[in-house]
């Protein structure tokens, strides 16, 4: 008797899953068929994927309502709810592709780039033609250059002044790192000298702001040394 029970409960538990099924083919927007979405329910947790004609299929099914997901990278996901009621089902699916939103996203390039490819204008003095103008100091040859004043307040101190501006208005780089001596008080000056330096770039205008709001008057660039071969 026990025995009968167990084969009468088997057959019903057969007959329940084998006249349910799922199948169909996926397609893009453009009617081409996607091989490789995987389809899956996570509910009874069974899934396929598709094969190269994008066609998938998916047997012994229970009845009731079941959610099938179709994933695939590139596409944004679709879910369909499917009820069975012992009965092959088809069910053709067209996904689009996804839309990817990116963050903004900023390039920036060296700051001793060819004059000629620059955007902005950069006045441009090597060492060698700030030392042949007498100047003692660094802070005093950068002078000679159209719209750099200097402030001295001591022996050996100074500040740069563009366009009327100082302090911390004005921006000053050597060796790609921000040089703020002389925005604290008035003894502190350029804080460089020009050992190891090769040529100095000044910035002026509305293109300095590109380097930040404390570089409203310009920004001061000191070029190092190259190496020697």
């Amino acid at each position: 008797m026990k025995n009968i029970l167990i084969i009468l409960l088997l057959g019903i538990t057969t007959s329940v899953y084998a006249q349910n099924r799922l199948f169909g083919v996926v397609k893009d927007q453009e009617g081409n068929p996607l091989q490789g979405v995987d389809v899956y329910a996570p509910k009874i947790h069974k899934g396929a994927s598709t094969d190269s004609n994008g066609f998938y299929e998916i047997k012994n099914l229970p009845k009731g309502n079941i959610t099938f997901i179709y994933s695939f990278i590139g596409f944004q996901p679709v879910s369909e709810d499917i009820s069975f009621t012992d009965a092959a089902i088809e069910m053709n699916v067209t996904m689009q592709e996804a839309v990817f939103q990116m963050d903004e996203v900023v390039i920036s390039t060296p700051f001793n780039k060819l004059q000629s490819e620059n955007v902005m204008k950069v006045d441009y003095k090597t060492a060698k033609q700030l030392q042949r103008t007498g100047a003692i100091t660094l802070s005093q040859g950068i002078t000679n250059i159209a719209g750099v004043s200097n402030v001295s307040t001591g022996l050996g101190i100074g500040k740069p002044v563009i366009r009327g501006l100082s302090g911390n208005r004005v921006l000053v780089y050597s060796q790609g790192v921000r040089v703020e001596n002389q925005q604290f008080g008035d003894e502190h000056g350029l804080g460089i000298n020009d050992n190891g330096i090769e040529s100095v770039e000044v910035i002026k205008g509305p293109a300095s702001l590109l380097y930040g709001s404390d570089a409203l008057g310009g920004v001061l660039y000191f070029n190092p040394e190259k190496f020697a071969n």
